[in-house]
């Protein structure tokens, strides 16, 4: 099924409610033997539990409540594991030395110039005074 029409689906559950179950069950089956083999089983297992939660409901609500919950716990499962995946793929945690972290093989723009620079001239000759106003006003 490729295209979902609403109304279409409503309108036959509103005129046969058994015509539109056996669609449905048509629909959920047809999809699953299209799921490559290695994740059949879990789509399988995940529908008889959805299938077992709509039985035992007293209401479509009930129903629709508690696969909602499953379809949470399941959502809750994934991030745990796409976190874990995260802490295994970033890099160890870097030093602190109170004012920013460090990383001892990193070497800034501002590293690599400043060490030209102290090679070039010194730094005596590079000073310069940079007035500090505020609103427009100058400083003391």
């Amino acid at each position: 099924m490729t295209h979902f029409d609403f109304k279409e689906w409503a309108d036959l559950y509103q005129v046969d409610p058994v015509a539109f179950e056996q669609r449905r069950e048509a629909v959920l089956e047809g999809y699953v033997a299209s799921v490559d083999s290695e994740h059949r089983l879990a789509l399988e297992q995940t529908l008889f539990k959805i299938r077992m939660i709509r039985q035992r409901s007293k209401s479509p609500l009930q129903s629709a409540m508690e696969s909602s919950k499953l379809m949470w716990e399941s959502f809750g499962k994934l991030r745990e594991q796409v976190q874990k995946l995260e802490q295994e793929l970033s890099p160890a945690p870097l030093k602190q030395n109170g004012l920013r972290l460090i990383d001892e093989n990193y070497t800034s723009a501002a590293d690599t110039a400043a060490a030209e620079v102290e090679q070039a001239e010194p730094a005596a000759n590079m000073a310069r005074v940079i007035p500090f106003t505020v609103s427009g006003k100058r400083a003391h």
